[in-house]
This record gives C-alpha cells, sequence and structure tokens, in this order.
C-alpha cells in the first residue's frame, strides 16, 4: 500500500524535546517529547497531561504544588501556574481552593447506538473538542469482501485511511476507513475532519444509514502506541458499511473505542 503520513497540529508528540526560551532551564523536561514550537506553559501542560494519561497521577490524585513541579520541570513557578490554569479549563485538573489541584475524575463519552452521526459531532455533543493526532492514508488493491461491498463503483484500487481521534487531546479511538479511490481525499491534509462532512462537501454523498456489526479485539501494537494504552488491551470494535441516499454502500469503516473512554448505550423493546 502506498502510503502518506501527517502529522497532525496538536497531535501525538515528535521526539525533539522542548525549547529553552524566556531564559529558563529546561533540562527537567526535555524528554518529554513534546514539540518544541509550542510556548513555553503548553509545553509543561502537555508534560503534565502526559503523566496523568499514562496513569502517573491517577483520577483523585492530588499533584504536587507549584513549587516542586517547577523544580521537576526546570522552569518558573509563573510557567506552572499557567500550565496548570490551562489544564483546569481542558478539565484534566481541578482546584480546590485552600487544599490543592486534583486530577480530575475522567468522564467518558457516551451515548446511543440508535442514531448515527460522525465521531466528530458525538465527541462535540459532550463539550470535547475533537480532533486528530495521527493519519495515515495510502491506496491498495481492494479484497475480495470490499470488491463486492462497493461494486457499484467498479473499484480497481481503494483508499485506506487510518486516523486517532481525539477529545481535549486524550485519544478515544482509531479508525480504519476504506473507500473508493474516485471518492477519496488526495492528501491526508483535509482529514482532520469528519469524513461525513467531506463526503457531503465535496461528492454530495450524504451518509443515510450503516450495518453495523459490534466486536471485541484487542489492541495492536501500533494501535496501542497511538492510542497511548497497553498493548492487548480490549477494545470495543465497530464494524460498519455507511450507504448514501441511493443505498449504495460508499464507506466501510472499523472503528476501535477505547472503553474507558468511549461506553455506549442500545435502548431495546420488548417484542
Amino acid at each position: 500500500m502506498s502510503q502518506h503520513k501527517s502529522p497532525v497540529p496538536g497531535g501525538k508528540a515528535s521526539s525533539s524535546g522542548f525549547r529553552a526560551d524566556q531564559g529558563e532551564n529546561m533540562a527537567g523536561i526535555g524528554t518529554q517529547g513534546i514539540p518544541s514550537r509550542l510556548p513555553l506553559p503548553r509545553q509543561v501542560a502537555s508534560a503534565i497531561r502526559s503523566r496523568i494519561i499514562n496513569g502517573h497521577w491517577e483520577p483523585g490524585d492530588q499533584i504536587p504544588a507549584e513549587d516542586e513541579l517547577a523544580r521537576q520541570f526546570g522552569v518558573s513557578r509563573a510557567t506552572v501556574r499557567e500550565a496548570v490554569a490551562l489544564l483546569t479549563v481542558q478539565g484534566y485538573l481541578v482546584k480546590r481552593r485552600g487544599i490543592g489541584t486534583f486530577v480530575a475524575q475522567a468522564q467518558a463519552i457516551s451515548g446511543g447506538l440508535e442514531s448515527l452521526i460522525s465521531i466528530t459531532q458525538w465527541i462535540e455533543a459532550h463539550g470535547y473538542q475533537p480532533g486528530t493526532s495521527y493519519v495515515e492514508m495510502g491506496s491498495r488493491s481492494p479484497t475480495a469482501q470490499e470488491a463486492e461491498e462497493l461494486s457499484f463503483w467498479h473499484p480497481e484500487m481503494v483508499t485506506e485511511i487510518h486516523r486517532v481521534r481525539t477529545a481535549n487531546g486524550v485519544p478515544v479511538l482509531y479508525c480504519i476507513d476504506v473507500l473508493p479511490v474516485s471518492l477519496a481525499p488526495k492528501t491526508p491534509d483535509s482529514l482532520d475532519e469528519s469524513l461525513f462532512q467531506y463526503l457531503e462537501r465535496d461528492w454530495g454523498q450524504v451518509v443515510i444509514f450503516a450495518r453495523t456489526a459490534i466486536e471485541v479485539t484487542q489492541a495492536t501494537p501500533s494501535m496501542a502506541h497511538h492510542l497511548q494504552i497497553d498493548p492487548e488491551t480490549p477494545l470495543l470494535r465497530l464494524r460498519q458499511a455507511h450507504f448514501n441516499q441511493q443505498s449504495l454502500p460508499i464507506l466501510l469503516s472499523q472503528d476501535h473505542f477505547v472503553t474507558d473512554r468511549f461506553h455506549f448505550n442500545v435502548l431495546r423493546h420488548r417484542q
């Protein structure tokens, strides 16, 4: 499969280290792998957020005081204070007056499976900022099943897209999408939005319904790396074929959800 990879702003960090500016000693956080182009307080905020996501601090834990964090990261208290304020606004930290600062209790994104909405809309509906931290796309020959599913388009080639979707910067699912090359974006640059929106805007193809299989699988090493979880962590997978206004399948997808960050429910009626 020929591939294009795209680093996405605000996405997974590179290994470039911190930028020493504002006259501060950055030795304490130079190994955290935060892009050096970020302003210093955001670099520190990213380092603290990584500790939370990686489980160094659990929900409800009190984080060290500003003086201690400043010492650990080799920066000023003012820089730490600004970083903590940013993480408080983003919902990662909670400040308790006269006591200290604590890791916020995680609030999973939840919803029913009866309505078909994009992942972007789902994340926004819970008050989070949707984003994309990793994109890889390439073209290849379709499998026999894909060729059958997408037969109306007579695809000699399909485009396969891998993305990690985030909520407030936290990875929540790994998406694998397959669609005919004729409908696919030409570059990864346009893939920080909903694929539903892209198909409707650029091609007039409106996703009306989907056929969905609900499965349990395990994170591959690559998925685990990008989702910041342990390899073989159980994931909930929605394997779907999406249909347009003419009831023709136009998009095949496998969405792998981190189960403690996404919850589903289904309303069932007695027959």
